[in-house]
């Protein structure tokens, strides 16, 4: 099978040269468990879709309680395994300073497939609204993982959140449920064209979600009279 993956180029406003360009993969949006049994459905899976959905689910849940008892695991598309990050002054777990994490690198499968996927180029985005990556400010990854009660940086172009249309905001879609949580303006602690700094709330529900930000910000000194939206194309799990 011949994967193809289609993306954008967009400027590159952190540096002053013009022919700097970044792509932005053309997303498809976000997918969960369901979604992707519905796929092998389609296929032609023989297995009854609450069946796959339950033995998907199980070997999570399995996945999970091995990685957190210690072992590194192989699911076949990624090897996991428990840090520990924070120094021990007075040789206590402080929760405060010390936090469990699971580190996350691609599988050999993985990197084969990711090395003969072709990337098309579709030409430099009309729509110049566009989300690079999110980093954890407290642990400096930027996998996706996020803690809440402290920052995430964002990058991207043109993602100053501006204008009073209702829909302008930053949201966050949970993957399973579809269900938007609105992320309050009081938490957008820097709010620049190519930077935010978004204050994760400490009460903020975990789970894993897709980023939306709505904006009539544009470069001129009007606002756009139709907000524009951009999402990001990798999904981030709150915890």
């Amino acid at each position: 099978m011949i994967r193809k993956l289609k993306a954008w180029l967009v400027r590159d406003h952190l540096t002053e040269h013009p022919n700097d360009f970044l792509a932005v993969v053309d997303g498809n949006g976000s997918i969960g468990i369901d979604g992707i049994v519905d796929e092998l459905m389609a296929e032609g899976m023989e297995l009854k879709r609450e069946t796959a959905i339950d033995v998907v689910s199980r070997f999570n849940r399995k996945c999970i309680d091995l990685t957190l008892a210690g072992y590194s695991v192989n699911t076949g598309l990624v090897n996991m395994h428990a840090t520990i990050r924070g120094m021990f002054t007075d040789k206590k777990w402080d929760p405060e300073h010390n936090r469990l994490n699971v580190s996350i690198n691609q599988s050999a499968e993985l990197r084969r497939a990711t090395a003969a996927t072709e990337v098309e180029i579709l030409g430099e985005h009309a729509d110049p609204i566009a989300i690079f990556g999110v980093t954890d400010l407290k642990t400096g990854k930027t996998d996706g993982t996020l803690t809440r009660g402290f920052n995430a940086e964002v990058r991207g172009t043109c993602i100053k959140v501006a204008g009073d249309d209702p829909a302008v905001g930053i949201s966050f879609r949970e993957i399973n449920t579809g269900s938007y949580v609105q992320f309050p303006v009081m938490n957008i602690a820097l709010n620049e064209p190519s930077r935010l700094l978004l204050l994760i709330p400490a009460t903020f529900p975990t789970g894993e979600y897709e980023l939306r930000i709505v904006t009539q910000f544009c470069r001129g000194h009007k606002l756009l009279r139709t907000p524009r939206m951009g999402t990001l194309a990798s999904t981030l799990t709150i915890a």
